[in-house]
């Protein structure tokens, strides 16, 4: 399909999810005030609340109102601004926000795939003490919050402000998140790639995964796809729309001879390499046993090129010159995984 330099990923829903739920943690808060109402209540009334504020409010009032629609009549008068701030502060907590499944496996995979990785979210600046707590900054090459660039999610220009300061183009840009307005068509309408995560369907032009945990799949897909032809075969296209429930693309494709739907898994597998072992697939799963946790954490592998050499990102020089006293046995180890007998060496860079 095209040429990818950089990816986006959203925050809340995508990477990030509130713990152990959001009425939850406003019930919590409540009854530390005085006032006791059921999670379930609040989780039921939440999104309305949400949807009814007009996100044009500056954060703290935007939240403080999404609250006071929340609890609705159940919260006294006298007590608004008190719950509310510690609705607020509450969620300024790694303790209120729990890591989606796959996350930091997805993060890994993207860097590995030679792409620079950032965050591009409509929520508040409390999200950087969040990425703080959890040793979320080393996975990232950037961190674009609304509240300070000045543009929201589905706006295009939140996604040209950050291929200008990527200095990437637009069209080598991908988008993921879980919300098909702002994640999915809102990315495209700007020319960037947009990728949603979950719901039943992506938008027109958009990609789908179910899992975040399956966009390392789909982005080497687009990478490999896109360096032979620069775009998706339509039997590719119409094999996934076929496996989703979606129309195909009635186009020339539909005038030459139909194949059969193991024939076209078979020549999908083949055209984007899913029928051999990746090294890189299980360079990735295993990467923390490989290296010792604090290293492990502080590099990341980016790809095996052609003469065998495994190319591997560190974050500092002094990282880099710890990592290297384990490269013998680190290439050993590398060696014995499936599929990895082709690295034949490991080259250090710096970030």
């Amino acid at each position: 399909m095209r040429a990818l330099k950089a990816i986006t990923l959203d925050l809340v829903g995508t990477i990030l999810t509130p713990y152990p739920s959001v009425g939850a943690v406003y019930a919590e808060v409540a009854q530390k005030c005085g006032v006791t109402i059921s999670a379930k209540t609040m989780n039921d009334r939440f999104p309305a609340a949400f949807k009814s504020v007009s996100p044009k409010l500056k954060p703290e009032v935007f939240w403080k109102e999404v609250v006071v629609r929340t609890f609705g009549e159940d919260l006294p008068y006298e007590k608004r601004d008190d719950v509310a701030e510690r609705c607020w502060t509450a969620f300024a907590s790694a303790k209120s926000w729990q890591l989606t499944p796959g996350s930091i496996s997805t993060l890994t995979a993207l860097r590995f795939l030679g792409l620079k990785v950032c965050v591009l979210s409509n929520a508040d600046v409390r999200m950087h003490k969040i990425l703080k707590e959890l040793d979320l900054f080393k996975f990232l090459d950037g961190v674009f919050l609304a509240d300070e660039i000045g543009y929201r999610k589905p706006d295009a220009r939140a996604f040209q402000h950050v291929a200008r300061t990527l200095q990437v183009p637009l069209n080598q840009l991908a988008h993921i998140g879980d919300n098909p307005d702002e994640d999915g068509s809102g990315a495209r309408d700007a020319g960037v790639l947009g990728i949603v995560v979950g719901g039943r369907h992506a938008p027109e032009n958009c990609l789908r995964a179910e899992k975040l945990e399956e966009i390392p799949y789909v982005v080497r897909a687009v990478l490999t796809e896109g360096k032979k032809k620069g775009r998706f075969s339509r039997n590719v296209i119409n094999l996934l729309a076929n496996l989703r429930g979606l129309p195909e693309d009635r186009s020339r494709s539909t005038l030459r001879d139909s194949v059969s739907i193991d024939d076209a898994v078979t020549q999908a597998f083949r055209k984007l390499r899913l029928d051999k072992p990746v090294p890189e697939d299980a360079i990735i799963a295993s990467w923390n046993k490989l290296l010792p946790l604090k290293l492990s954490r502080r590099c990341a592998p980016l790809k095996v090129i052609e003469d065998g050499r495994l190319i591997i990102q560190c974050e500092s020089a002094v990282i880099k010159s710890e990592a290297r006293f384990f490269e013998k046995s680190l290439l050993q180890k590398i060696r014995e995984l499936p599929g990895c007998r082709q690295v034949k060496a490991i080259s250090w860079v710096t970030a």
